[in-house]
């Protein structure tokens, strides 16, 4: 703690310094916001290019830039995927504040912008980040009709989807809980519906997507592999508006509209699936009434933004999602009856009040909630002897977050953003509750790990430096004390970005960033089910650790085709892993004792990304070559083993053509190497032959034995979604029919492997077999937007 008291002062000492150093002579500060002309929502990711100069900006999540630029005549660009291209003349005498309108391109023709230069991507400083156009998303093929931010995701290189038709994603050889997602700054844990085939996030309100996977920035921390924020829309300002979507599974539909004359605006929005419409009736009727199941989700959203004056905006953010099935069966002959349920669901709120203090100075106050949880509830009912059992299985995760930043332009080419940010952790990991009620007695027990709370107080800064026309860089630090049950852990997370251009289109770009993270992922199932449990670092496992290392090249070979190369290494420490042998629900003690700690992993590689953003013509091709492992003392004879989810080679490649305004053909392929996993390496009879073990459903008198983790590949994974998309304009809208195949050549690809006799009576005549999940899944569904 005391490093931590010395660090904010030193903090305090450079906000002053910065605060109150002298502008740059003959210089002025241009800020402002940019929005979309047809809805005056600000836009993130826009770029503004100053030509004679050659400096440049991105607006942040807010829409709002801050450029330095000398007196006299200058001209602007600005630019953002998807708008016109546009050119602003300016005389600048003093400090300017301006608010620049975009306008959408329906037809995303490369000549409209060709001749004109604008502040490219191999100008950024920071590497390893993706931004993802929506209007692409929204024009790939769907699983199920679903539109799904997070399956665009996985075709990104460094990036691997994990198993067949799931959403989660690892990102450089890190796990699932590596990555830090967040919806309007606030972060999820559990990003799934339906065990993981599509994700929480609902098309129709998400405006921007940008993927870190690297080179971290200091004003983010707490996750080790990467950072995804996801941006809501805030709703049109100027008129309202209705969409939705009636697919196979589920139907959505938001409303957005403005407030007080443009002053403000709202969008709401709901999506439910109805499985359970179909699944229920038919499995009552093919059990004749004995047997029923059901299954069903929802999300939620809602935004709200409004003006409080020029130099005040508020912003109320939320979701609301849920996912919950059940299982009812009767017995008829012996009056009794059983229920199982599951459910595990997210709630998100959020205000964020943003005040620009003056021409340079842009302030951001926050306050969020964010929960998880995950329940089982079984139960049995005994007509006849007149008793209930039940057992109920909780755990979750729930955070307050409060932060506040700052950025401002100081001097000559130095952004400098700073902030400080608390957040309250309570943990309720995996409680289990037995209870048996009859009229002659009644029981209660309760088993598990005790619940946790954790104070978490980060503090960073970081200057985003021009030093000259070819180099430039974004040096910051982060220092984080996390406190739990009264052990107290601090780190100094220093983060270096560097930019160098190499010529007019291309750049030379370096990164080092470290990271630690305070919450654990316990997972034995290696698919992202929320049978994963969210643990903390306590006074027996520590913080996660990594280091990162990265090298990149940038070239924009054309105004629409951009080129990038990355090398990386990555160093992990204090990984945790259930002990063989061991899952989620095995015995009745604390997690702790059922788990491994301090593991230490590695995972290096090579990523190459071409992309092309607009045109006709519109997609990436990515692929990697890397390498994930790890080890544990106890494990594999503390030998490195593959990570579950490592890929010597990925490749992703998605294509949009647009035919004509109103028909488009998209197609994604990926390709993987196969995933690896454990198999027995030799088996024999059990003592006296009585001893049994489970294989292809039969009891078999045999013990197999296992020895290198993860040391078997399956088959290599590869499959073409295609996707068609048909729209009309209306008189006071458009609608949309999509349809798409899911592997559209009906590629039988592995989802686990057994082992199967060739003849029932022979067991040591056995053969390796492989099932498959998904064949040929088409789909479709119909969009609609009135006005």
């Amino acid at each position: 703690m005391a490093a931590g008291i010395a660090f904010l002062m030193l903090f305090y000492r450079v906000l002053f310094f910065f605060l109150f150093a002298s502008p740059a002579l003959g210089q002025v500060t241009v800020t402002g916001y940019i929005r979309d002309q047809s809805s005056k929502e600000n836009l993130y990711g826009a770029n503004v290019y100053e030509i004679t100069s050659q400096r440049g900006v991105s607006s942040n999540f807010d829409g709002f830039f801050n450029i330095r630029l000398h007196t006299g005549e200058q001209k602007l660009q600005v630019s953002h995927v998807g708008y016109r291209l546009k050119a602003i003349p300016l005389t600048v005498t003093k400090d300017t504040l301006l608010y620049i309108d975009l306008e959408p391109v329906l037809d995303l023709d490369e000549v409209l912008v060709e001749s004109d230069r604008a502040f490219d991507f191999e100008r950024s400083t920071q590497l390893s980040t993706v931004r993802i156009p929506i209007k692409q998303i929204r024009q790939m093929p769907a699983v199920g009709g679903e539109i799904d931010v997070i399956r665009a995701i996985q075709l990104l290189p460094g990036v691997q989807s994990g198993k067949e038709g799931l959403t989660g994603f690892y990102v450089r050889g890190g796990g699932m809980d590596q990555n830090l997602i967040l919806l309007d700054g606030v972060p999820l844990y559990n990003i799934s519906h339906i065990g993981g085939i599509f994700s929480i996030f609902n098309a129709d309100v998400i405006s921007d997507v940008e993927l870190i996977k690297g080179g971290f920035p200091a004003r983010y921390g707490g996750r080790l592999s990467s950072v995804l924020n996801i941006k809501a829309k805030e709703g049109n300002r100027l008129r309202s508006e209705t969409s939705g979507a009636i697919g196979l599974v589920s139907s959505r539909i938001a409303h957005e509209a403005p407030i007080n004359r443009g002053k403000g605006s709202f969008i709401v929005a709901g999506r439910r699936s109805y499985l359970d419409l179909f699944t229920r009736p038919i499995s009552k009727r093919a059990s004749k009434g004995e047997f029923s199941l059901g299954y069903d989700f929802y999300d939620f959203n809602g935004k709200v933004n409004y003006d409080l004056s020029e130099k005040d905006k508020i912003l109320f953010s939320m979701y609301s999602g849920r996912d919950k099935g059940i299982v009812r069966s009767e017995d008829r002959k012996f009056l009794s009856e059983t229920k199982n349920s599951f459910e595990w669901g997210n709630f998100l709120a959020s205000m964020k009040w943003t005040r620009r203090i003056n021409d340079k100075i842009l302030s951001n106050l926050s306050a969020g909630y964010t929960r998880y949880e995950f329940l089982v509830d079984l139960s049995h009912e005994d007509k006849v002897e007149k008793r209930d059992i039940s057992y109920i299985f909780k755990s979750g995760i729930e955070d307050v977050h409060l932060k506040y930043d700052w950025e401002t332009l100081i001097g000559s080419g130095h952004l400098v953003r700073a902030g400080v940010q608390y957040i309250n952790h309570f943990f309720f990991p995996g409680v289990s509750v037995f209870s048996q009620q009859s009229a002659s007695e009644s029981v209660r027990t309760r088993t598990g790990s005790f619940d946790v709370r954790a104070n978490d107080l980060s503090f960073f800064v970081e200057d985003e430096w021009e030093v000259s026309r070819t180099l430039s860089a974004n040096i910051g630090l982060r220092y984080n004390n996390y406190l739990v049950n009264g052990e107290s852990y601090d780190s100094f997370q220093p983060r270096v970005n560097v930019r160098y251009m190499l010529s007019e289109t291309s750049s030379l770009k370096a990164s080092y960033a470290t990271m630690q993270q305070n919450v654990h992922l316990l997972n034995n199932t290696g698919v992202g089910l929320p049978v994963d449990l969210w643990v903390p670092a306590t006074e027996q496992t520590r913080p996660q650790f990594s280091a990162q290392w990265t090298l990149a090249y940038n070239r924009r070979l054309s105004r629409s085709l951009e080129l990038s190369g990355e090398v990386f290494y990555k160093d992990f420490r204090h990984l945790i892993a259930y002990s063989d042998g061991i899952n989620w629900m095995e015995g009745t003690g604390d997690w702790q004792e059922k788990i491994e700690r301090d593991g230490i992993g590695r995972a290096y590689g090579l990523e190459l990304f071409l992309q092309k953003k607009i045109g006709k013509a519109s997609g990436w091709l990515g692929y990697t070559l890397s390498r994930s492992e790890m080890s544990f003392e106890n494990i594999n004879s503390g030998n490195f083993f593959p990570h579950r989810f490592d890929r010597t080679h990925d490749v992703g490649l998605t294509l949009v053509y647009e035919f004509t305004k109103d028909f488009n053909f998209s197609l994604n392929w990926v390709y993987g190497t196969g995933e690896a996993i454990t198999l027995a390496r030799s088996r024999h009879l059990g003592i006296a032959g009585r001893q049994f073990s489970l294989i292809n459903d039969r009891f078999s008198p045999t013990i197999e034995y296992y020895w290198e983790r993860n040391s078997f590949r399956m088959r290599a994974y590869h499959r073409a979604d295609v996707g068609l998309r048909f729209s009309k304009d209306k008189k006071r809208g458009t609608r949309t029919w999509n349809l798409s195949f899911y592997n559209a050549y009906n590629r039988a690809n592995p989802f686990y492997y057994t082992w199967r006799r060739n003849d029932v009576n022979d067991w040591n005549n056995l053969s390796l077999r492989q099932v498959a999940m998904f064949p040929i899944v088409p789909a479709f569904n119909y969009e609609f937007r009135f006005y």
